[in-house]
């Protein structure tokens, strides 16, 4: 289901949802040590996102609300000035340190290396109960679908190296990596070609 705009109860559903689904994401696991922070800070920090995503990504929501798949214009980057405009200031004072750092981590993100025109996945997931149901996949395929007849180009940032095959089988490829090593994260950059699926 194509979503232009989450509503406020979509907002916290799906956040909450994120915050289950992200908890091992070696990003998050570096910015916060503490598994119980980390869940908050998913949380608050996908509240913020979802909303931004609202108001100029497209959405695609699974019909039984199982999952979510946002993508964006890659060389749209969000910084700080997007987290003011988050309606719950307290966010700001509570995970200010986190967000500062989570900042700098994405901050060795290099979007040149996408063309124009290019949408990302940015993010995509599936409430841990539903994960390998094929959620995910549908979700994207939709997207890839709709996206190239209009003549996007697609890809993603991958920093698990775990959901690499994963992208490979849905017609993605490896066009750069990067190691981050301060913060010991690996980043894959990938495109989708449709030859290749």
């Amino acid at each position: 289901m194509f979503k232009h705009q989450l509503t406020r109860k979509q907002l916290k559903y799906f956040s909450e949802m994120a915050s289950k689904s992200f908890i091992n994401d070696p990003v998050h696991t570096y910015i916060t040590k503490n598994k119980k922070w980390r869940k908050k800070f998913i949380y608050h920090l996908l509240m913020e996102r979802l909303a931004t995503s609202s108001r100029e990504d497209i959405i695609y929501i699974d019909e039984e609300n199982r999952g979510i798949c946002v993508w964006r214009e890659a060389h749209n980057e969000y910084d700080v000035f997007d987290f003011l405009m988050y309606p719950h200031w307290i966010f700001l004072l509570l995970y200010l340190p986190k967000t500062i750092k989570m900042l700098l981590v994405y901050g060795h993100l290099d979007v040149n290396v996408f063309p124009e025109n290019t949408l990302i996945i940015s993010p995509v997931f599936v409430d841990p109960k539903h994960q390998g149901k094929g959620v995910a996949s549908k979700l994207i395929k939709q997207g890839i679908a709709d996206l190239t007849a209009k003549g996007y180009k697609l890809g993603l940032e991958a920093q698990d190296p775990d959901n690499v095959k994963f992208y490979e089988k849905l017609g993605f490829r490896v066009i750069k990596h990067d190691h981050w090593k301060r913060e010991n994260i690996h980043n894959y950059y990938m495109m989708y070609e449709e030859n290749t699926k």
